[in-house]
């Protein structure tokens, strides 16, 4: 019984606290439509009206400015990544064939390691050095 109490203490509690939130929410309605009033009237009476249009038609030219710039953007990362498939199709094709496979099996060989350590140490080396002097190309070019 107590328990059937305590449940209907809560229920009346949380509907009580719905009611008020539905009246803060009316109010708050009441009070926008009436900013919303004022605002059209005094736009209305200011000429705001041609203002606002001038306005829109800014936004939009800047909109369409922006669609374009997306699109040429797309078409441009839409080429670089064909250009990546093709170029990762080659490499493929190059880790796939015979000397490749036989120069694998080679450096395996302990005498061969060595080699193999070196040569991986300088192309390391060549991908840094491309890459600091690709992203320095990138850097003076925005500063100019």
């Amino acid at each position: 019984m107590e328990a059937i109490a305590q449940r209907e203490r809560e229920m009346r509690q949380s509907l009580i606290e719905a009611r008020d939130a539905l009246l803060r929410r009316d109010d708050e309605i009441d009070r926008l439509h009436g900013e919303c009033e004022a605002r059209a009237h005094a736009a209305a009476s200011n000429g705001g009206l041609g203002a606002a249009n001038g306005e829109a038609a800014g936004l939009d030219a800047g909109k369409r400015a922006l669609e374009k710039e997306v699109e040429r953007l797309a078409s441009k990362l839409d080429a670089r990544d064909r250009k990546l498939l093709e170029r990762r199709m080659r490499l493929s094709r190059i880790e796939r064939s015979v000397p490749v496979r036989v120069l694998a099996r080679l450096t395996a060989l302990p005498g061969l390691r060595l080699l193999a350590a070196r040569r991986e140490t300088a192309f390391e080396h060549a991908v840094s050095k491309a890459h600091k002097r690709r992203t320095g190309k990138r850097r003076s070019s925005r500063s100019k």
